[in-house]
This record gives structure tokens, sequence and C-alpha cells, in this order.
């Protein structure tokens, strides 16, 4: 399925800046403003592309972990609702291999994932065992991957409207999750949008979302449905890396545009990575260049998704697009 170009440059142009007024994405892409902001509203309708916010990759401020859970075979639609219905678990994929869901969950602290979360998983319907491993250092997220069709010069142009953090992250205030459980549904909501929908005062907001902007503590990602990004396969491995060897690693997969998650973990695979592919052959090309770059790495699994059920707290539908929920 395919779109057409000027609608995959204009979510290739938000990828890049997710928060550039269509003033200055006109001017980037040479097309008008207003054509733009109806396209994109078009896309969004379709349910076809959405712009996202999520917390930043700082796992000494939060606790993340990666869930791998099987399940009774009679129950899995059970366990798939209930599993989906958890507010702290923001991502559940269906597995094809020892798992039958691999799960990205949130929480404040490991107490907290432990005390709360955890259990909520064993409960859910069907689950017969879990397995957890925590992220120690998160290199990458979905927020880097590129659909790559925009010219050397419009990639330029946009890199200059992007925000990256420049600052160092700072003690999250409880009056950023309301403005966060906002920007979750819409990255693109302004200040005075957050502040109607949480009744904080706009000045305020403005502050605080300049704050969370600036320090990395929240995070944005323009999203395609998978049927139409070029890339439907996606593929999840469990690695073990040499001590010292993560930043080499975590260096070659930034490398390639389609990477979705980089990150070390507890456990005996102690690094794991997630791209979207063209075919399974490129499963075996990328498992070989890794290996010739940085030798001792030795991948334990490699996992090809099936189907994402819920994807940063958006509920998907069977071809990858939003279905209008969102569990927070």
């Amino acid at each position: 399925m395919e779109l057409p170009v000027e609608d995959l440059q204009l979510v290739n142009a938000l990828q890049i800046a997710p928060r550039a007024s269509w003033a200055e994405l006109g001017a980037a892409l040479g097309r008008h403003p207003a054509t733009l902001s109806a396209r994109w509203n078009k896309l969004r309708e379709d349910r076809m592309a959405w712009v996202l916010g999520h917390l930043g990759g700082f796992p000494e401020q939060h606790c993340t972990a990666f869930v791998e859970v099987q399940a009774n075979p009679e129950l899995i639609d059970q366990a798939t609702t209930e599993l989906c219905a958890i507010s702290q678990v923001l991502t559940v994929d269906d597995a094809s291999s020892t798992a039958d869901f691999r799960l990205t969950c949130l929480a404040a602290d490991w107490l907290t994932m432990a005390r709360e979360v955890l259990p909520q998983i064993r409960n859910a319907t069907g689950v017969q065992r879990i397995k957890v491993s925590l992220c120690t250092r998160l290199f990458a997220t979905g927020n880097i991957w590129r659909l790559d069709v925009l010219s050397p010069a419009q990639k330029v142009s946009l890199q200059r409207l992007s925000h990256p953090a420049t600052s160092p992250p700072t003690l999250i205030p409880d009056t950023f999750w309301p403005m966060l459980h906002v920007l979750m549904r819409d990255g693109r909501a302004t200040a005075k949008e957050i502040a109607q929908a949480t009744g904080q005062h706009p000045s305020t907001t403005g502050r605080a979302l300049k704050t969370a902007l600036d320090t990395g503590m929240v995070s944005l990602r323009c999203e395609l449905a998978s049927h139409y990004t070029g890339c439907p396969l996606v593929v999840q491995w469990f690695a073990r890396v040499p001590a010292g060897a993560e930043d080499a690693v975590a260096a070659f997969l930034t490398e390639h545009r389609t990477l979705r998650l980089c990150a070390s973990t507890t456990g005996a695979a102690n690094f794991t990575f997630m791209m979207q592919l063209r075919t399974p052959a490129d499963i075996a090309d990328i498992e070989a260049r890794l290996a010739a770059r940085v030798p001792g790495v030795v991948i334990v699994e490699s996992c090809v998704g099936v189907r994402s059920f819920k994807r940063m707290g958006w509920m998907l539908d069977p071809e990858g697009r939003p279905t209008g929920e969102v569990v927070v």
C-alpha cells in the first residue's frame, strides 16, 4: 500500500520537526501552509499518521521494563484485552518465538513497577509466565526512525526547525503528568490547548512545556501506519554485548533510519534493539554487518513481530492504524 509522495514528505518532515509551524514546514517543503495543514488533518482523520509525545529516555528518572509474556493459547484474546488496558503498559506486541507478547512498561520507579504493574500483568486472564528485563540505558526510541523521502536540502532546512534537548533533565513535577497525557494524544498540542485540557494557567503551561522539551523529559515522534511505511517487517533482537561495547553497537545501529529501539538491559541478553525492515533477508544482513563492526556480539534471539496491538498508549487495528483510543 502506498501514499502519495507529497504525504510521505509531510510525514518525513514531521518526523524531523514534529512541532514546526505550517508556515515553517511550507517554506522547507515548497508548499502552501494551508495545503499542508489540510493534508495533515486528512491523514489524521483517515488514521494514517499521528504525532505523539512520550516520557523521555532517562532510566535514572523512572523505571522502564521489557516484559515477555507467555499465555494460554485458548485465552489469548482475553489476555490481549487486559494487557492493553493496563495504563503503565505502553506497548503490546504480538510475538513469534518463545513469548506470546512483548510489553514495554513504564513506572515512576522499580518499587512501583514491582508492586503495582507486574502484578497486574501476572493477574491478567490467561497469563502463565512472565520474564522481566529492566532498561539500564536507552540509546534510541521510535522518534529517530525516518522515511527518508526528502532531499538533502530539505532535511537540512528541517533540522534547523527541530529543537533537540539542550538542558540537563530535572526532577519531574506532579504538574508534568497532566500535560504529558495531552501530548500523548497530540504531540503538536499548543500550550493554550494543553492549558484548556488540564485546567492549568496558560503561562504556567507554556513554561512547563518549554522545560519538558528543552530537557528531553518529553520526546516527540510522528508515526505512520505500518502498512504504509514501506518496511512492514518489525524485528526485535536480543543480544549479549561485551562490557564496554554498548556505545559501539548503538553507534552502528543508529546509522539505520528504521531503528525503533536500542537499549541496554538486565539479563542474560543484556541488549535489545528493534527495526522495521523490508524483507526477511534484511535480518541476516543486519546481523552479519553488526558482527563485523563489533566482534563479540552474540545474537541470542531475533523475534519477528506479527502485530502491534498498542504503541505508546495508542490502540492499533490490524493494519497498524490508530483506533482513536489512547490508554493512559
